[in-house]
């Protein structure tokens, strides 16, 4: 694992848990479970708080091993990592597309604006093999169901309204 790639896996780790301390606070302030054990809004962000921070501790180990172990040991091989060029038009196409997403979250319904969201960053993101007519349906799929079942849980279950 080149250096360069662990220092931008450490950054972005050392980010997600500042983001999650910060966000800690005012998650935590609010009421996840009921005196009755039922589910309260505050559930579903002390929970993304915990989830993001374990995984941003995890990730930074699981590098560091890796770097290590590839730095101790030179029979290993590195994996390929996309070009410079690669990353710039994936990133920026993602980048571009969540602009788009946030500018029209207030005109458009929740669902229709995130089926159609998480289709196109699915798009972009997919291999080349995975733009064949069925992995074009599951992807179609995945939006619908990840959409609504967001919509969904935040409406019914959590009782915080996405529109």
């Amino acid at each position: 694992m080149p250096t360069l790639h662990l220092v931008a896996s450490l950054g972005v780790s050392a980010f997600l848990l500042g983001l999650s301390v910060v966000l800690a606070g005012p998650a935590f302030e609010l009421t996840g479970l009921g005196p009755r054990g039922g589910l309260h809004a505050g559930a579903l962000p002390q929970f993304v708080v915990v989830v993001v921070a374990v995984l941003a501790v995890i990730s930074a180990v699981s590098d560091l091993r890796r770097w290590w172990v590839t730095r101790s040991d030179a029979s290993q091989q590195e994996e390929p990592f996309a070009s410079p060029d690669q990353v710039l038009k994936v990133g920026g196409g993602v980048l571009a597309l969540l602009a788009l997403y946030v500018f029209a979250w207030r005109p458009l319904p929740f669902p229709l604006i995130t089926m159609v969201f998480v289709a196109l960053v699915s798009l972009i993101v997919a291999p080349p093999a995975a733009r064949a007519p069925k992995g074009l349906a599951i992807i179609g799929l995945t939006s619908v169901l990840f959409s609504l079942g967001v919509w969904l849980v935040f409406t019914y279950v959590l009782k915080v309204p996405l529109r």
